[in-house]
């Protein structure tokens, strides 16, 4: 649902990945189910490294390195519950500034990458995923 006072734009391009970022994990912050996850974190230090993951997943740049999935093992009491509500705040961020197949492409991934990262922590995802092909 897009907000009265936000007119989506046309697409997401990789200039606005640090902007959408910014403003989902302040969203984040004020969430009482997700912020303790990310009370710890120094968001002004990790957003530019958050951002050259997406951009790599979105935009094949390769500026990111490393494991996405490391910092989650830390995580103690993650549930389904937890990804789903990431999973929700992030589509709905996307869907109040941007509207094409890049932020649908961030959507989906989203799905792909919370999906994998409860596999590998040993979760049941609260609903399946199917992997559709990209587009």
């Amino acid at each position: 649902m897009t907000s009265a006072s936000t007119t989506p734009q046309p697409d997401l391009a990789e200039d606005d990945l640090v902007g959408l970022l910014t403003t989902f994990y302040a969203t984040v912050a004020q969430d009482p189910l997700l912020a303790p996850y990310f009370a710890v974190v120094d968001m002004r230090e990790h957003i530019p490294r958050i951002a050259d993951f997406w951009s790599t997943m979105l935009f094949h740049t390769g500026r990111y390195t490393g494991s996405a999935f490391r910092p989650h093992l830390a995580m103690p009491g993650l549930t389904p519950e937890h990804f789903a509500h990431w999973l929700a705040t992030l589509e709905q961020t996307i869907d109040d500034r941007w509207q094409g197949p890049i932020a649908d492409r961030m959507k989906d991934l989203g799905h792909r990458v919370a999906w994998s990262m409860q596999l590998r922590l040993g979760l049941t995802p609260e609903t399946t995923y199917t992997i559709e092909p990209q587009r």
